[in-house]
């Protein structure tokens, strides 16, 4: 790294800091009706940051920090917003000099110290005889140092960030994902990381957690799983299930404290409670539902502005989502024939209202012994043939939700399968693991059928 790159950053981290939003604010930005919006997930306070956007010069691609600060993009230019949703600076954006078109960005992301942004590219060579897709690197708050020989990568599409690493897939649709060292992402290195039959486009990793959401196509279907990988990145993906979405869906983005997730498809720009993946079921079951900031926006991404204050109204932000982990403990009998009959009832304490998702799990083994298996979607099935995912080593004998309406100790009932009621008596001294997830946060324990 040169000393003129080193200082750059230094610089904007310098910023950063004094650009700091209250902790735990969040928000969505998009893009409706050709220009940039900042709305609060619950789509209570919404700021118009631009104005001038018209049908021949859209605004497009916004990404935002966790600081608050925002870039989208007006031509071939980037703009820099402020935590208060403010202009702070303009660039041409860096381009090849050998591209012989006009460039603009395919996809494009902010990393989690807001300094660099990445994003996806497409030009033609000389006479246009060949077209060259990748990313480029640059700054948020100031020109690249080499305009016009950008750092960057070939064949690589929709860039994202998982902290100051860049996550792309390439044109075979693969996923990479650049090493955790202290260059990233001004690095040339890159390790695989995921592959199946259908194309993987697109991936998100939350900040926090161990959440993952991939776009996947297979030239006629599309959609997005949600699954959680090892605590690194990369390793397996497992506990995949569906998001239900429309149809179009695309720019899936996790909040900063990793509560909640947004996207778009073909009802608008939407946001809910991330998946509890503890639920065990081919669709995802989300910890908090579906709510549509706006029906025309598209292409939404998570970041740390608070609206309230942009507007004035100063309220706190909704404070950062809870890491800790769920009690619980069973109450009633350990049997099989309790459990055949009735399930499992467990007593969770819960940091916060909204939806808790719980399932039991036998051992693949055991339960194929039992004459219980597995049972997951076609998506699911297709994805974890290939690289990188891995399917879940038990399977689903009860699960159940509650809804929590605040803060303390809920009842989650548990209920047997079809299947596990049917195994009935082979289940006697199966050892079953529970886990219990509210949104990001989760919980476990074990119990042995008697």
């Amino acid at each position: 790294m040169t000393r003129t790159l080193a200082a750059a950053i230094l610089a904007a981290a310098a910023l950063a800091a004094l650009a700091a939003t209250p902790a735990g604010a969040a928000s969505v930005a998009y893009i409706d009706g050709n220009n940039l919006w900042l709305s609060s997930p619950d789509g209570a306070d919404k700021f118009q940051v631009t104005s001038n956007g018209t049908d021949d010069q859209r605004w497009s691609w916004p990404a935002q920090g966790p600081d608050g600060k925002t870039v989208a993009v007006l031509q071939k230019t980037l703009f820099l917003f402020g935590a208060d949703g403010k202009q702070v600076i303009a660039n041409v954006m860096p381009v090849y000099s050998g591209a012989t078109i006009p460039v603009y960005p395919i996809g494009l992301d902010m990393d989690s110290k807001s300094q660099a942004v990445a994003y996806g590219y497409s030009y033609c060579g000389f006479a246009c005889n060949q077209v060259y897709q990748g990313f480029w690197l640059t700054f948020s708050d100031n020109q690249g140092l080499y305009p016009s020989d950008p750092q960057g990568q070939s064949d690589a599409h929709f860039p994202t960030f998982f902290g100051t690493r860049v996550v792309s897939s390439d044109s075979g649709g693969n996923i990479f994902v650049q090493p955790d060292v202290p260059e990233a992402p001004f690095t040339n290195s890159y390790q695989g990381w995921l592959d199946a039959t259908p194309s993987l486009t697109r991936v998100a990793v939350a900040p926090t957690g161990r959440l993952v959401a991939i776009e996947w196509s297979d030239g006629t279907n599309e959609g997005i799983l949600v699954g959680q990988h090892q605590g690194t990145v990369p390793s397996d993906v497992t506990e995949l299930c569906d998001l239900p979405v429309g149809a179009s869906s695309a720019n899936v983005s996790f909040s900063p404290d990793g509560t909640q997730i947004a996207w778009a498809d073909n009802g608008g720009v939407k946001v809910a409670g991330v998946p509890n993946l503890a639920a065990g079921t081919p669709e995802c079951q989300l910890s908090s539902p579906v709510r549509v900031l706006s029906a025309t926006g598209h292409t939404p991404d998570f970041g740390g502005a608070d609206v309230a204050s942009i507007l004035g109204k100063n309220g706190p932000g909704p404070g950062p989502g809870p890491n800790g982990h769920l009690a619980a403990s069973l109450t009633g009998k350990r049997t099989w024939g309790t459990f055949v009959q009735k399930g499992l009832t467990l007593r969770v304490k819960v940091p916060r209202s909204g939806r808790v998702d719980g399932s039991a799990t036998a051992p693949r083994k055991v339960a194929g012994a039992a004459g219980v298996a597995a049972s997951r979607s076609t998506a699911v099935s297709a994805l974890i043939s290939g690289g990188g995912f891995a399917a879940a080593r038990a399977v689903v004998v009860a699960r159940g939700h509650v809804t929590a309406k605040r803060a303390g100790a809920v009842t989650l009932k548990l209920k047997p399968t079809r299947a596990a009621r049917r195994a009935g008596r082979k289940l006697k001294g199966v050892k079953l693991a529970v886990k219990i997830s509210q949104g990001s946060v989760r919980g476990s324990l074990s119990v042995k059928l008697r």
